[in-house]
């Protein structure tokens, strides 16, 4: 049974996980992303990965703060598979809510159990102003 359009706008909000499959055209394929922002009927994302001494790495070879990769522990809420996860708040995905419903309804991206605390969020939202790469105009829906 297909869900109404309308109805799976509703279900989609900031904090929830989704993994993003390599068919999905937008974000890094094959990994979780999370909704961190849902503005009017733009979403905007960020990567997760479990691959910390990456992070650490890229951030000291790009000169970003490592507040820019805030790192979140397992937990009953987020429920992520890695004991650690960080979440990249260089890249940030911008995505239409339409275009995001087209891929949720087709498969190329899924929705996953658990979703981030306030508290996460705002340790993204921290990590998206420090950034140095993410546009302004991103920056100031937080």
């Amino acid at each position: 049974m297909d869900l109404p359009v309308a109805l799976m706008a509703g279900s989609v909000a900031e904090g929830n996980i989704y993994f993003f499959t390599g068919e999905c055209p937008i974000g890094v394929a094959d990994h979780m992303h999370v909704c961190i922002k849902k503005a009017d009927e733009v979403l905007i994302f960020s990567t997760c990965s479990s691959q910390i001494d990456t992070a650490f790495r890229l951030a000291q070879l790009k000169g970003w703060d490592l507040n820019t990769f805030p790192v979140l522990k397992k937990d009953d809420v987020n429920k992520f598979t890695k004991e650690l996860t960080y979440l990249n708040c260089n890249n940030v995905i911008r995505c239409g809510l339409g275009e995001f419903l087209r891929m949720l309804k087709d498969g190329k991206v899924r929705r996953l159990d658990g979703d981030l605390t306030e508290s996460d969020l705002e340790l993204v939202a921290k990590g998206v102003k420090l950034s140095t790469i993410v546009p302004e105009n991103i920056k100031k829906l937080f």
